[in-house]
């Protein structure tokens, strides 16, 4: 392992890029900072995307208007809700409920 660390130290033990070095040209490090800002970006918009489907999920779920939920608690709320209602469901089909009632997952 320490042979690993003498030819790739930021690899292994770093979790930001590697420093730039000072032979480094300035087009190369605009280059790196757009990557990077870039990057950040899609970042943001796949946080934002994740965060509103939550929400969405959030307002489907029966539950205290006055608690604020969090992510967890919605996600943990849904699971319990989605498999009370697939329980219901295979009741209601082996009870041989109608079509009306019967819920197509």
């Amino acid at each position: 392992m320490m042979h690993l660390k003498k030819k790739f130290p930021h690899a292994l033990f770093s979790k930001t890029m590697p420093e730039m070095t000072e032979n480094e040209t300035p087009s190369k490090k605009q280059h790196r900072k757009k990557n990077r800002e870039t990057h950040n970006a899609v970042e943001r918009h796949r946080k934002k995307k994740i965060n509103a489907g939550i929400n969405r999920i959030g307002e489907l779920i029966p539950c205290s208007p006055a608690l604020k939920q969090s992510k967890n608690m919605i996600l943990d709320q849904a699971f319990k809700y989605i498999t009370e209602m697939k329980r219901q469901n295979d009741e209601l089909l082996l009870n041989g409920g109608n079509n009306e009632q019967v819920f197509t997952l």
